[in-house]
């Protein structure tokens, strides 16, 4: 448990320092002496500077607890509030951790690095996506000539978290505003008469 703690205080440590100076800005030594342990310690809990920021993607679903809101998923019988899971979804990821989303975006372009984790979390984005789409076709719910897939498609670029982040930051949308757009355009899109 202390060392499952110990990684946890190293990766929050490592999203303050990345969200404020950047990848390339933030070296080892400062993440230890923030999250008080050896550069030693760090090593042997999450090991390189490229394998610490893979693993800020757990860190990201776990402070937005994507999970509490995909578990009703699998029950959830009426299809506009299943169209809007990603919404909310997305809305949480902005709202708790929008400052290493943006990092990671922002230092994608210089950094090599933090191409996989964002590439990941784009993967875990389509999956679960794809269980929402998997979903409303069980329930007819889809477009006539919609498949599941292309309604994945679809609700994957709509509940896009750099979509979002452009709604806010040339919009002016607020995160309300942006979780009712992204739902009510969703439904819009892949839904059929209901």
């Amino acid at each position: 448990m202390q060392a499952a703690q110990t990684r946890a205080d190293i990766l929050a440590a490592a999203r303050r320092r990345f969200a404020v100076s950047g990848y390339a800005a933030t070296n080892l030594k400062d993440i230890a002496a923030d999250a008080g342990v050896s550069v030693q310690t760090l090593y042997d809990s999450v090991g390189t500077k490229a394998e610490l920021v893979r693993g800020l993607n757990d860190l990201i679903d776990g402070e937005a607890k994507v999970w509490e809101i995909a578990a009703s998923i699998p029950s959830e019988q009426d299809p506009r509030v299943l169209a809007a899971v990603p919404a909310r979804i997305t809305r949480r990821l902005v709202e708790r951790c929008g400052d290493i989303l943006r990092a990671g975006v922002a230092g994608m372009q210089a950094e090599p690095d933090l191409v996989p984790v964002v590439s990941e979390g784009g993967r875990r984005h389509r999956a679960g996506v794809a269980v929402v789409a998997a979903r409303l076709g069980e329930l007819g719910a889809l477009r006539d000539q919609l498949t599941p897939e292309q309604a994945a498609l679809t609700i994957a670029a709509l509940s896009d978290f750099r979509l979002a982040i452009a709604l806010i930051d040339d919009h002016a949308l607020s995160l309300d505003d942006v979780e009712l757009w992204i739902a009510d355009t969703t439904v819009r899109a892949v839904l059929g008469p209901i």
